[in-house]
């Protein structure tokens, strides 16, 4: 009898099937990560969510990338934006102190015609574009009047904001020292409906030479973003992670030379490599920790009657109750021996 009951102990403390539990882990691990990405996407109504930042065009330095700012290999969540209303443009969040990412109004994500790759930079205001040059810029009656000058067709100023051919905001840039000429005319256009916009890095270097009196050099038409060329706007980012990506997978921006490409700021490949090893000292971190707890915490700590457990019996009755010890088949049998 106690060899049977050893072999029926054994076959209870054998561990399950190794296959049946990896599926098993592989396929919980898979319906987290298909929740997680499931609630992303109901956020964002846009996929992918995230994207990687690969050039510098929004950043508020050169060579130093900062936190709540766009810098080179950050990823920035996106939301859906399908509605003129569901852009803040800069003029507007200057005009209500709407901000994001270090400057007034929203930062979007759009494709430029014949590009592949999506290009992130601030909405500055929305046009009507006219085949003769001109455009209506209705938000600018936002701001007071002095801080905006506009030209009409015929180089005269003008204060009611359609058939513009120029339009000089004062105060612009994550500084505000730029006074910005913007200029629709001098040539046929095609008549088109959306937003100009501009990277605040790409605005602090156009007006470098002059800020006080800047008629940019800088095409803000050419990245002009209708609304079905707009992926999304950005909500969040997470900082330097997305240098990752461009290691593995260079692109013409960043990072062909490999790790620690000066095409990004030196602070984010710092902070990455910090990163990487955080996460990857954490699980033993945490293994310690954990012992640390239960070794020296958890014994000085008082016991916690929680309302739902059992109290233990407490005299005759409980020892009566008491399961025998392991492997003892009740009281001792005596022994004979035949002379």
């Amino acid at each position: 009898m106690p060899l049977d009951r050893a072999r029926d102990r054994d076959k209870e403390d054998r561990p399950e099937n190794f296959w049946k539990a990896l599926v098993r882990d592989a396929i919980v691990a898979g319906l987290i990560v298909a929740v997680i990405l499931g609630a992303m996407y109901l956020y964002a109504g846009v996929w992918p969510p995230l994207v990687v930042v690969e050039s510098s065009s929004m950043q508020h330095s050169d060579d130093v990338s900062s936190l709540g700012v766009i810098d080179t290999g950050d990823m920035v969540f996106q939301q859906a934006a399908t509605t003129r209303e569901s852009i803040v443009t800069y003029l507007e969040g200057r005009a209500n102190g709407y901000a994001t990412y270090g400057d007034y109004g929203d930062v979007i994500i759009f494709r430029k015609v014949g590009s592949a790759t999506p290009i992130i930079h601030r909405a500055i205001m929305y046009v009507s574009l006219r085949a003769n040059g001109t455009a209506d810029v209705g938000d600018v009656t936002l701001l007071p009047a002095a801080e905006w000058d506009a030209t009409n067709a015929n180089d005269q100023p003008a204060r009611i904001p359609v058939f513009l051919k120029t339009l000089t905001i004062r105060h612009m840039g994550f500084d505000h020292n730029i006074n910005l000429t913007f200029s629709f005319g001098g040539v046929a256009v095609t008549p088109r409906v959306g937003f100009v916009t501009m990277g605040d890095n790409n605005l602090f270097h156009a007006c470098r030479l002059s800020r006080a009196d800047c008629v940019s050099g800088y095409d803000q038409l050419s990245t002009m973003a209708r609304l079905q060329d707009i992926e999304g706007r950005a909500r969040g980012e997470i900082p330097w992670i997305g240098l990752i990506k461009l290691v593995v997978q260079p692109t013409e921006s960043c990072c062909s030379r490999g790790w620690g490409d000066p095409v990004a700021p030196k602070n984010s490949w710092d902070a990455l490599l910090v990163t990487l090893l955080v996460l990857i000292a954490l699980p033993f971190i945490l293994e310690y920790a954990g012992r640390g707890w239960t070794k020296y915490v958890s014994p000085h700590l008082p016991k916690i009657r929680w309302p739902w457990t059992k109290r233990k019996a407490v005299g005759p009755a409980a020892e009566a109750s008491s399961d025998p010890p392991e492997g003892d088949d009740g009281p001792p049998r005596e022994e004979s021996s035949e002379p």
